[in-house]
């Protein structure tokens, strides 16, 4: 480990991070991501994340020190940083103090292992980080096998991401495809039955449909479209959550988490 202080804005760290924060084609090409907060960054480390830099303001360093202290001794540096070099990496509202640079893994994604009993959400198009942070924080909560996502999704790298998700985003399986449909036809094949969440003519609702009992999957589509005709048909059928009449239909985060809880239960 090496340590340092970093008290001028234009450091080519802090330039770096805020590059990182900013572009995913950075993120990519350097194949590093950014944390914040000491949660968030104990969560990537815990999850076998490898710490290029730990940035840390001294009051927060001290605060979440058994925490940090790990990251801090085995990133190739450790930067102590003044009040004015927090609020420049910061990307939330209330900066923490605490900001690390992880190097991403081999896969870029964990692997998600297909299993005739074991519960699966797919993701098509999501256009909203938040949702997709929210529904990968839920994933986690209930246990769900795997989550898949098209490679239209937000980032899973993405602050914005990587915060909504609480840490969900290293604590479940996902991994991001081109090719959504053959992941369908691969679940099905291995006899998990999986359901487009749409409204269809001959859709079946939750109350006829125990998602609890054995294998299965749901694909979720984007927020403002919904799922693709040709994703659809390459489903086992459509499946509608039971609402009251003349109601919207509910959010793409908000109706994941209906149907990962029927999962779980």
């Amino acid at each position: 480990m090496a340590e340092k202080e970093i008290t001028s804005r234009q450091s080519p760290s802090v330039k770096r991070y805020v590059r990182l924060a900013g572009s995913r084609r950075a993120r990519y090409e350097e194949r590093l991501f950014v944390t914040e907060g000491a949660k968030l960054t104990g969560e990537a480390f815990a999850a076998g994340y490898f710490p290029v830099e730990l940035f840390a303001a001294e009051e927060a360093f001290e605060s979440a020190f058994d925490t940090l202290s790990p990251i801090a001794l085995a990133a190739e540096t450790f930067c102590r940083i003044t009040p004015a070099v927090a609020d420049k990496l910061a990307q939330s509202v209330s900066p923490q103090g605490v900001f690390g640079v992880f190097r991403m893994l081999d896969n870029g994604t964990q692997p998600v292992k297909i299993s005739s009993n074991g519960k699966f959400l797919l993701l098509s198009s999501l256009q909203d980080p938040g949702n997709l942070g929210t529904i990968l924080r839920t994933a986690a909560a209930f246990g769900v096998g795997g989550v898949l996502l098209s490679d239209d999704c937000p980032d899973l790298y993405s602050p914005k991401v990587l915060r909504a998700s609480m840490g969900g985003v290293f604590r479940v399986p996902a991994a991001v495809t081109d090719d959504l449909g053959g992941w369908i036809d691969a679940l099905k094949a291995a006899g998990v039955p999986v359901w487009a969440a749409a409204l269809r003519r001959d859709a079946k609702t939750l109350r006829e449909v125990s998602l609890g009992e054995g294998g299965c999957a749901v694909v979720i589509g984007n927020e403002g479209g919904g799922l693709a005709d040709g994703v659809i048909g390459r489903c086992t059928g459509s499946l509608v959550i039971p609402m009251e009449p003349g109601s919207e239909s509910l959010n793409a985060a908000m109706a994941a988490g209906v149907f990962l809880w029927e999962m779980y239960r």
